[in-house]
């Protein structure tokens, strides 16, 4: 049985392609996500509903918190960091394929691993990375990929669950602190909830999973063989991601895409926020380790 909850309109700037929101900050309420095509971060804090908006030189496909305050965001050329200084080394695209970076997640040791994905949507051109928080060297975790989505960890941190978008499914992997092993399917989803996306996980180890032309976020529990527990449904056919925030982390914050198609209601690429009866995990936040 899965109950059912709609949402109401959080922020109504319209996102070409809305993706990866973060909760941080006092009471969890500021949340920042980004737009990747128009080359923005916006941010809103769900107490005060003040907004804020970065516009940047490249596309930007990910905003991740850091322990000292600052943020790392996805940028064409790599991972690039903001506020307090925080060298990041650069990480150049392999191949002949014109390449960008996609979905990004900070793992319960402090790790940001992040994915990438071709431009013209090749399969298995892709991959994922890990930023090492000790020694700020990048390593490749993953070859073969094709659209890098929702990654997080469970509770024990022994399980790594991971996306590719058009395998319609999530994954599963042993995970060691470093590195990940054993990959095995989890759940395939079928066909007409859309393509899974950005992924996050409450505090009973339910996994929450946005579809790109699903119009909805579902939840799925590990715990009963990936039983669909919950769903919430969004004006926008193209759901991106979502991500526990507010003081009892009880608001799911979503976020979409439009595509200038007219069939379309106006919401779509908006920001939507809901209390679907659970409670989240706060954001992880790169760990950054200070040297004397």
């Amino acid at each position: 049985m899965s109950d059912v909850t709609k949402v109401e309109i959080f922020d109504e700037r319209r996102c070409l392609l809305g993706e990866g929101p973060i909760s941080y900050g006092d009471k969890n309420s500021s949340i920042s996500w980004v737009d990747i095509l128009n080359k923005r971060v916006y941010s809103r804090t769900i107490d005060t509903g003040i907004t804020e908006e970065l516009q940047t030189e490249d596309q930007v496909s990910f905003v991740i918190p850091r322990t000292d305050g600052g943020l790392i965001l996805g940028t064409t050329h790599g991972p690039i960091s903001i506020g307090p200084d925080l060298t990041i080394p650069i990480l150049r695209h392999e191949g002949p394929n014109a390449m960008r970076f996609n979905d990004a997640k900070v793992s319960p040791d402090g790790d940001l691993w992040f994915g990438t994905m071709s431009y013209e949507e090749l399969p298995e051109v892709a991959g994922l990375y890990c930023l090492r928080s000790n020694d700020l060297s990048i390593s490749k975790k993953l070859s073969q990929v094709s659209i890098s989505n929702g990654t997080v960890w469970s509770s024990d941190k022994s399980t790594m669950y991971y996306i590719d978008s058009p395998t319609r499914s999530i994954w599963l992997f042993n995970y060691d602190g470093e590195n990940i092993s054993h990959k095995r399917l989890g759940i395939r989803f079928p066909d007409e909830f859309g393509f899974p996306d950005g992924m996050t996980i409450d505090a009973e180890g339910g996994l929450w999973v946005a579809f790109w032309m699903g119009s909805a976020v579902r939840r799925f529990d590990p715990a009963n063989d990936f039983s669909l527990t919950a769903t919430v449904v969004t004006p926008a056919k193209r759901t991106t991601s979502c991500v526990f925030g507010g003081e009892n982390l009880d608001q799911l914050i979503i976020t979409s895409s439009h595509s200038d198609d007219p069939q379309e209601p106006h919401e779509a690429g908006m920001t939507f926020i809901c209390k679907p009866g659970f409670i989240g995990l706060p954001t992880e936040r790169f760990k950054v380790v200070t040297y004397n």
